[in-house]
């Protein structure tokens, strides 16, 4: 089981599981705002129920940089292949260097991009100016905190969606 954790002004920080929530609690650090009513952690001396959502007491401080992942150029990239425009889930995408490696490319944001299978195959071992091709967008390194990216699975508690923006509502 997960829990969608909080920080102190009620923005979502990520998901957790389920044993970080209860340390989370036992602690002190912060507070159940929602249950799961049927399940619950029991030891000789307590028992607590599992906490859906929990909320932090003290500010939370997001990372400095964003993480340089697969899902992450994906998610900069709108899901969208960079060569052709057509979608695609994380499945379907591919990440593609702009330069190759073999050419002396380097794995950076700014030089990586999400493609589809098709567009990642034609295009090979090539140049862009050898192929005649321009980036939908140019690659960049985010300035958003991939905290604020919840990936939501098909039994996650419904209520989570009262929490996270729409634009970050995302079902892996």
């Amino acid at each position: 089981m997960r829990t969608l954790l909080l920080d102190s002004s009620f923005s979502p920080v990520e998901v957790i599981d389920w044993k970080r929530a209860i340390i989370l609690l036992l602690t002190g650090r912060a507070e159940a705002i929602d249950n799961y009513e049927d399940i619950s952690i029991r030891s000789p001396r307590l028992s607590l129920q599992l906490p859906k959502t929990l909320r932090l007491f003290n500010l939370h401080r997001s990372a400095r940089t964003v993480k340089f992942s697969r899902f992450n150029i994906i998610f900069r990239d709108n899901f969208e292949c960079q060569y052709c425009g057509r979608g695609g889930s994380v499945k379907d995408l591919t990440i593609d260097h702009v330069i190759p490696v073999s050419r002396g490319g380097q794995n950076t944001w700014e030089n990586v991009v999400t493609a589809c299978g098709p567009c990642n195959s034609k295009k090979g071992n090539r140049l862009l100016r050898e192929m005649g091709v321009k980036l939908k967008r140019n690659p960049y390194k985010p300035k958003w905190t991939p905290q604020i990216v919840i990936k939501m699975r098909e039994n996650d508690p419904s209520e989570w969606q009262n929490w996270l923006p729409k634009k970050y509502r995302l079902v892996a």
